[in-house]
């Protein structure tokens, strides 16, 4: 068992890898690769996480960096001209809500991460910044432009 200070990753893994899945399918639309992203952020974890911390920090640490591979695996398929994420099998995000999913769609990659990051996790805009590695006033920008989408969307949707 991997752990320090109490903190084991197994067991983090274990709780969480669900929730992880679901919050990285949002960002790349397809749950068997957001399958895979969460596998190997857990991975890194195994190899870096230095022990320190409670599960709450493990999760914290291991989302941010699921996130990063995330953006990274849709750059890298944008860049080799690879099967477009969208194209990917997403039927299990249309079951749960098809109205959201394709309101979700429109946004680009970026600002689906902070609003995930935002409104599903709880990150504070700072901590967004930071995780991502841009300026808060940037974040702020995605997640009111993403927020301003998904309301005339969903509105769109719902008045049609």
């Amino acid at each position: 068992m991997i752990q320090g200070a109490g903190v084991s990753i197994e067991a983090a893994f274990r709780l969480h890898e669900t929730w992880l899945v679901s919050r990285l399918a949002l960002v790349v639309g397809d749950r068997e690769e957001a399958r895979d992203l969460a596998q190997q952020a857990f991975l890194r974890a195994v190899e870096k996480w230095d022990g320190e911390g409670d599960t709450e920090g493990v999760m914290r640490w291991v989302s941010v960096v699921g996130l990063r591979l995330a953006l990274n695996e849709r750059r890298r398929r944008r860049r080799w001209g690879f099967l477009p994420i969208e194209d990917a099998d997403s039927t299990w995000a249309l079951k749960t809500d098809p109205d959201l999913w394709r309101a979700l769609a429109k946004l680009d990659r970026r600002t689906r991460a902070a609003l995930v990051l935002s409104v599903l996790d709880g990150y504070t805009q700072g901590e967004i910044a930071t995780a991502l590695e841009v300026p808060r006033g940037t974040v702020a920008s995605w997640i009111s432009r993403g927020r301003a989408v998904l309301r005339a969307t969903l509105e769109e949707r719902r008045d049609g």
